[in-house]
């Protein structure tokens, strides 16, 4: 398919003639999704604490909704390529729930989200709508942010998180998390810990703005520095827009994963061009070597975090992937559910060759130009590193949506003015 055998370097397909632009009705509506991706959370915290209780199936429904939002976005052009590959996923899935005897019906929400909004992005193509999308979306994040720093009674009066996610069943009503806070368990630093960044200034306090849980708001943070990076120097002032935001919201959510991400990808951005980018093709493997390695020396048992540092869950990553069978690498379920285990997620969810084959055909794609080659190498950094301490994240529709969304448009291949007149698919 030429779809997958597009050379690295080409002139962007949104240059050649017979293109069309997305229409104004295209780009606002894929703006709202985009945004409702990333603020939903936040709305339905809001129901929850000033309506009605919100409950997990709710929220279930407002994914569906939004999804189904995209459909007059992908019915535009289908690409072959997306439907081979959701095919196949879906035959691997119906056999392992065969093998299983259970239906796991959130491995299959779960990898709706990239390929939508993947396909999406790719039936707008443009790095000007993504541009758009992501300015929109910092400011609406920073604003809500400032917000809940400066005025944090008056935020949590309108978003009691804590009470939202145990409603939501995300978190057992007895715990020994300070009661007379309204925040996330993680919206402030312990004792003992303290924050990384400006603690002299903002305390204890992590800023979670719309996203509801600090930790989300700095994957948000390493998206947007990626998507700056990813530009050429000439245009230094959109990268440094892009990238001071991303410094800006690491500060307010203190995010230390976002600092390491960060750090990684500034020296990738400046030492590595060219084919070299394609270097980045091994973070996963040299990304699952670290853990194994630590997995090895540390010591305890399998199932418990020696501290809950940096360290402490990366070195809890590898014990629990030390402790895999066969089996859990075939995707026969073990009955045991890793939330902050990523590449065991991965793993005992999807099976390692399918998972394989999700990262052959992530750099199959077709590179057009310097901008998808350098934003495609920066999203593998992000993705190797999150999954090192956080599986479910990885699919979390207020990140994950947004940054399948940036892939796809990177690559500049919208369909053509006769297809979309005609309804025709693309043959690539």
């Amino acid at each position: 398919m030429s779809y997958l055998a597009a050379t690295p370097g080409a002139a962007p397909v949104s240059s050649l003639p017979g293109m069309a632009q997305p229409a104004g009705y295209e780009q606002k509506l894929i703006i709202a999704i985009l945004l409702a991706c990333i603020g939903y959370q936040a709305m339905l915290c809001l129901l929850n604490t000033l309506v009605m209780p919100v409950s997990r199936t709710f929220i279930g429904a407002s994914e569906l909704v939004i999804l189904l939002a995209c459909i007059p976005l992908l019915a535009k052009r289908l690409l072959p390529g997306t439907i081979i590959l959701a095919c196949l996923i879906a035959g691997v899935l119906c056999l392992l729930t065969l093998v299983n005897g259970q239906l796991n019906a959130k491995a299959f929400r779960d990898l709706l989200i990239p390929l939508i909004f993947f396909w999406a992005g790719c039936n707008l193509g443009s790095i000007a709508i993504a541009d758009n999308v992501l300015k929109a979306a910092i400011a609406m994040v920073s604003a809500l942010g400032l917000c809940e720093l400066l005025f944090l009674d008056t935020y949590t009066n309108f978003f009691d998180i804590f009470s939202y996610y145990v409603n939501t069943g995300n978190l057992q009503p007895i715990t020994d998390y300070v009661r007379d806070s309204k925040l996330q368990l993680n919206g402030t630093r312990p004792e003992g810990i303290g924050r990384t960044f400006l603690p002299g200034l903002l305390g204890s306090h992590r800023v979670s703005s719309v996203f509801l849980e600090p930790v989300s708001l700095g994957n948000f943070a390493v998206l947007c520095a990626a998507w700056g990076m990813s530009k050429p120097f000439s245009q230094w002032r959109n990268m440094m827009f892009f990238v001071g935001s991303a410094v800006f919201l690491m500060v307010l959510s203190d995010s230390r994963f976002a600092m390491a991400s960060l750090s990684l990808m500034v020296v990738v951005r400046i030492l590595l061009h060219g084919p070299l980018l394609n270097t980045a093709l091994l973070t996963p493997f040299l990304a699952l070597a670290g853990l194994l390695y630590l997995g090895s020396i540390a010591t305890g048992p399998v199932f418990e975090m020696s501290s809950d540092d940096f360290h402490g869950r990366l070195e809890f990553s590898g014990k629990v992937l030390m402790d895999f069978d066969l089996n859990s690498l075939l995707g026969i379920s073990n009955g045991v559910i890793y939330a902050d285990v990523g590449y065991a997620h991965l793993f005992n969810t999807y099976s390692l060759p399918l998972c394989l084959i999700f990262w052959a055909c992530f750099w199959l794609l077709p590179i057009t130009d310097s901008i998808s080659q350098r934003f495609r190498a920066l999203a593998a950094i992000y993705l190797s590193l999150l999954l090192c301490i956080s599986g479910f994240s990885f699919f979390a529709l207020k990140s994950a949506a947004l940054l399948w969304f940036l892939l796809g448009s990177s690559l500049q291949l919208p369909a053509t003015s006769t297809q979309i007149a005609s309804g025709a698919p693309r043959h690539d």
